[in-house]
């Protein structure tokens, strides 16, 4: 791989690093599309699964006492368990526009929900296992194109949490997926000693860049934080209909 390649990943892990340090989410939507510009997207995905599992337990530590208690905590695992598996399964039966659309549906109508002051996925208004089913959509997306961000990312949102306890919530969730994605590309082969060495090579940039953002984390008030994840909403709603547009149906 050439140099200049080389850099742009780094560069691409570092801001990810920060934006996932600070926001709980980002880091496979900006690196794995970058990654993928150089490399066949099975093995971008494969060599991102370890550095997600690290840095989602990193944050997961360094949040621990804003820890907020989720219902159904075991049915929400098993939820996102079995929605990651079934979703590799709709992966090979599905065309992936379909699920990009049904992507930017979902988060689209949460942006527009906010625009105009309504609050469709208000904490009352799905009932008591409104998380399971969440979980259960997120993972199956997650299994099927290999990012849960636009379904869980609005959801957690609409929770109204602190910035600490949002950052926790999230990277528990993600990390339910982190790891059984970890344990299928195991069991599938998709990771082999060369795809585990360029995982843990891709570790490196984490490790300088996610303290950074962590401290930098502190310095943004609750209204500043809920600008920076409305804001990367809509740029990740933007880059959807990109895709969309791009590939056709």
């Amino acid at each position: 791989m050439l140099h200049e390649s080389l850099i742009i990943i780094f560069s691409a892990l570092a801001v990810g690093s920060l934006v996932k340090g600070i926001s709980g989410l980002g880091l496979p939507l900006i690196a794995i599309p970058v990654m993928a510009s150089f490399m066949d997207i099975d093995r971008a995905v494969a060599i991102m699964i370890i550095p997600g599992v690290f840095l989602n337990m990193w944050l997961i530590w360094t949040y621990r006492k804003y820890a907020v208690r989720i219902k159904n905590f075991q049915l929400v695992c098993s939820a996102g368990v079995i929605g990651v598996i079934c979703g590799s399964l709709v992966l090979t039966t599905v065309a992936p526009s379909y699920l990009l659309l049904f992507l930017a549906i979902w988060l689209g109508g949460y942006l527009l929900s906010l625009f105009f002051k309504k609050k469709l996925l208000r904490s009352n208004s799905a009932g008591r296992h409104k998380m399971v089913i969440v979980v259960a959509i997120a993972g199956l997306i997650q299994g099927a194109v290999g990012t849960a961000g636009p379904i869980l990312a609005p959801f957690v949102h609409s929770l109204n949490l602190k910035q600490p306890q949002y950052v926790f919530v999230i990277s528990v969730l993600f990390q339910i997926f982190a790891l059984t994605q970890f344990i299928s590309f195991l069991f599938l082969g998709l990771i082999n000693v060369e795809r585990a060495y360029e995982s843990f090579l891709a570790c490196v940039p984490i490790i300088i860049f996610l303290p950074l953002a962590v401290r930098l984390s502190r310095f943004f008030s609750d209204r500043g934080f809920n600008f920076i994840i409305i804001g990367l909403l809509i740029l990740i709603e933007v880059r959807l209909i990109w895709r969309i547009l791009s590939q056709g149906f």
